[in-house]
């Protein structure tokens, strides 16, 4: 059964909560290193709601399977046009498309905000990541070595970004 894409409420935070930290527990994909309390998830989705800024939710089998957030690139005036996306699935609903649907999703929400760029890193190891951004058009604007040290070694970040002013952006 297809994913149903819909906007996160704050029924859903725990869910999204403990998938983010599972990542923190487990992986380089995110830099925390320390599980994220769900006063700060609260206090984060606030914060978007406040700017307009989306935060999906793919809905599986009647769960939380993933989500996809846009978040402000810089607190400077001339990037008010330039967004960061984070996604992260659920690791029972890896490789069910999730990732695309919901990285779709969020897409169209940052044109319908026109957005002019959409920014995502990535660290390099994170293969799927990187095949998911360059599937829906993300293009490497950079990499940086040695940027983050988790899990007993260093990581490098790739930067990503998908340019919504071009034509079928």
């Amino acid at each position: 059964m297809a994913p149903v894409i819909r906007p996160a409420t704050a029924a859903d935070l725990p869910a999204i909560n403990e998938i983010y930290n599972f990542y923190v527990a487990t992986s380089p994909a995110t830099f925390d290193t320390q599980p994220v309390s769900l006063d700060r998830r609260e206090a984060w989705f606030t914060e978007r709601s406040a700017l307009g800024l989306p935060v999906l939710v793919a809905d599986a089998d009647g769960e939380a399977g993933g989500w996809c957030a846009l978040s402000p690139w810089s607190a400077k005036k001339a990037y008010d046009t330039t967004r960061d996306e984070s996604i992260y699935i659920a690791d029972e609903f890896r490789g069910r498309g999730l990732g695309k649907a919901l990285l779709g999703a969020v897409l169209q929400e940052a044109r319908r905000l026109d957005v002019h760029v959409v920014m995502a890193g990535v660290v390099a190891c994170q293969e799927a990541s990187l095949a998911l951004h360059r599937s829906l058009g993300f293009e490497q604007s950079a990499l940086n070595l040695h940027m983050g040290y988790k899990l007993g070694s260093w990581h490098d970040v790739v930067y990503l970004q998908r340019h919504l002013w071009r034509e079928g952006g």
